[in-house]
């Protein structure tokens, strides 16, 4: 009887030995799987960490091809800019160099229209020697260019040209004899200059080498008044015989 209760101990003492051992094992193999997820946790972040790193590279040297192609676009601006600024310096030295040449010569041609005013017939001559005048201010102002200096010398030219292609009548003052009256004028081109009074019943013949008005006959005085309305617009054109200075006394 004591010995199978002896027995019987003995079996409960390694079952519960085997128990213990079984549950020690138990243990070991989940602190090893534990272990390991946290290992492969780890693992995985690292692995993250090594995508986002590659990420941020691949980033980063996008944003250096992009920076280094924008660098030189920027390099050939400026290079563009400056053969720009270098080409901009050659034409305001050409310019100034033209300006030297250009200037005297528009004295010159000015000074030509001048002489030449006050050796013409001596019609309009209020009316040019304002022209004249602000051409020669204009060619000493500084904020006008060369070219504006130029054209408005030529257009004097041009006007000075037209003179001579044309038939005028026109009122103005006439000085003689120390008095200045108001008169009709008829110029024809540069041949002739002639002047009328109001009334009508006095004319006279402009004689450019004595520098003198020439009193004109009645018969002379009519037609040189048909003429004048003939010029005014005021009678239908027609063959008119005026009275014209001779060669010497043009001259």
């Amino acid at each position: 009887m004591k010995f199978c209760h002896l027995l019987g101990l003995l079996i409960l003492a390694s079952q519960a030995l085997q128990a213990g051992q079984l549950t020690s094992g138990e243990v070991k193999t989940t602190k090893g799987h534990a272990g390991a997820q946290q290992s492969q946790h780890r693992i995985d972040n690292i692995d993250v960490a090594i995508q986002e790193a590659r990420a941020e590279y691949l980033d980063n040297e996008r944003m250096a091809d992009v920076t280094d192609a924008y660098n030189r676009q920027i390099s050939l601006l400026v290079e563009s800019q400056q053969r720009e600024l270098t080409d901009l310096q050659e034409q305001l030295k050409s310019i100034e160099e033209t300006d030297q040449a250009v200037l005297p010569m528009l004295n010159r041609m000015l000074d030509t229209v001048q002489r030449f005013t006050r050796i013409d017939l001596p019609f309009l001559p209020e009316e040019r020697s304002k022209r004249l005048n602000k051409l020669e201010g204009l060619l000493l102002r500084a904020d006008v260019s060369v070219a504006e200096k130029y054209r408005q010398i030529v257009e004097a030219y041009m006007v000075e040209v037209q003179y001579g292609q044309t038939f005028e009548a026109y009122s103005g003052g006439l000085d003689e004899g120390g008095k200045r009256r108001q008169v009709n004028f008829l110029r024809l081109g540069r041949t002739a200059l002639y002047y009328q009074t109001l009334g009508g019943q006095e004319s006279g013949l402009w004689l450019q080498g004595e520098e003198r008005w020439q009193l004109l006959t009645e018969e002379q005085n009519l037609s040189l008044r048909k003429a004048i309305q003939i010029a005014l617009q005021q009678q239908v054109p027609s063959l008119i015989d005026l009275a014209l200075p001779s060669p010497e006394a043009r001259s």
